[in-house]
């Protein structure tokens, strides 16, 4: 660089320099610390201002007396009585104050256990568990939400339908929760309500972040046993039958085989006693059959945290399926089968003597 291009770089970064430092002290003239010393002094000086001079507004003190009375002069204090000393700090009443029985479907939630509600000698006392019954099962009937899974149509091409598969998931897992209760387990169901017929297709992610939810009920419940309730479907009308589907890339492989064994004949022995004998479509291993290399493709049994199967009982597709799924006592039948077939899992994981009506009968060939 020339000589003359130094210089002139140089008085240029002088100028700057000086510039910025003349700007710094016009704006923070006039808060140096005598300058503030001499304000704080003034201000809780109460002698007030000298004569002729304005005294500076004092902010605190506005937001004071705009938030309430003035303070009580020290002498006409007095001390207060014992009933001065109980404050109400209630909310305003409002919706949440008025008693509301309980739903139906809540329990008490550790509401009847006595707690200190301060423990001064220590570490507060966790509230005993209640009494353990046989166990917690999360059934949980597919679909719904929206989402009516297989539809039956007419075969008198009007389009009509008789039954959709959220509906008969829903119909069968109310049947197995109540006879499970009987049995005296603790029973969740992972949706309730009326299903809704075909519409557009709800959007995967939807179905997804709603999959991961259900099985996060069996963590959230301590679950011991889950079981995926589902109906089926095929392009293939005369396809038919149940089929019992699980993960064996899990912890709880062996018993997710077990678990799906035992379900799937309970469908059959239902379905012989109710009179129709389709083809037994058998257990299925989820990656096996899928061939994706080791990877469960259902959410809900690869992501349960206990021994969980997935039931397809028949399929909505073929006729003759879709007549046992609309008869109500098709359902009923299933769901005592397939309750007791639980209940004998249990029992094993228990270590118990099955009971006797609980042992699973023979396979049974079909006429």
């Amino acid at each position: 660089m020339a000589p003359w291009a130094r210089r002139l770089l140089l008085c240029a970064m002088l100028g700057w320099t000086l510039l910025t430092a003349a700007a710094g002290w016009y704006a923070f003239r006039g808060t140096s610390p005598t300058a503030s010393a001499n304000r704080d002094g003034a201000a809780a000086s109460p002698a007030g201002p000298p004569p002729g001079e304005a005294k500076p507004i004092d902010h605190n003190d506005v937001l004071a007396a705009a938030s309430g009375p003035a303070p009580v002069p020290e002498a006409s204090r007095q001390p207060p009585r014992l009933a001065d000393t109980t404050v109400d700090t209630r909310e305003p009443a409002g919706p949440y104050d008025v008693a509301h029985p309980a739903p139906s479907h809540a329990t008490d939630g550790g509401a009847g256990v006595s707690v200190r509600s301060l423990d001064v000698d220590g570490p507060r006392a966790r509230p005993e568990a209640a009494p353990s019954r046989k166990g917690v099962v999360v059934l949980d009937p597919g679909h719904g939400r929206g989402d009516p899974g297989a539809v039956h149509y007419l075969p008198d091409g009007s389009g009509r339908w008789d039954i959709t598969e959220a509906d008969s998931n829903l119909r069968n897992a109310e049947l197995i929760r109540d006879a499970l209760v009987r049995m005296g387990y603790d029973v969740y169901l992972t949706r309730e309500g009326e299903g809704q017929g075909p519409g557009r297709p709800l959007p995967l992610q939807w179905i997804t972040s709603d999959l991961y939810a259900r099985v996060a009920l069996a963590r959230s419940v301590d679950a011991d046993l889950y079981l995926a309730i589902h109906g089926n479907g095929a392009t293939v009308k005369s396809i038919s039958g149940p089929e019992t589907w699980y993960c064996g890339k899990h912890e709880e492989g062996a018993a997710n085989e077990r678990l799906a064994t035992m379900v799937q004949q309970a469908m059959m022995d239902a379905l012989h006693e109710y009179g129709y004998a389709p083809p037994d479509r058998g257990v299925k291993e989820d990656a096996a059959a899928h061939h994706s290399g080791g990877f469960c493709q259902f959410v809900v049994t690869r992501e349960s945290p206990v021994p969980a199967a997935l039931l397809e009982f028949l399929f909505l597709s073929n006729d003759d399926d879709a007549r046992v799924l609309v008869d109500d006592r098709s359902h009923v039948l299933m769901a005592q089968h397939v309750a007791r077939a639980l209940d004998a899992f249990m029992r094993e994981r228990r270590g118990e003597p099955p009971a006797s009506a609980d042992a699973p009968a023979p396979p049974q060939e079909a006429p």
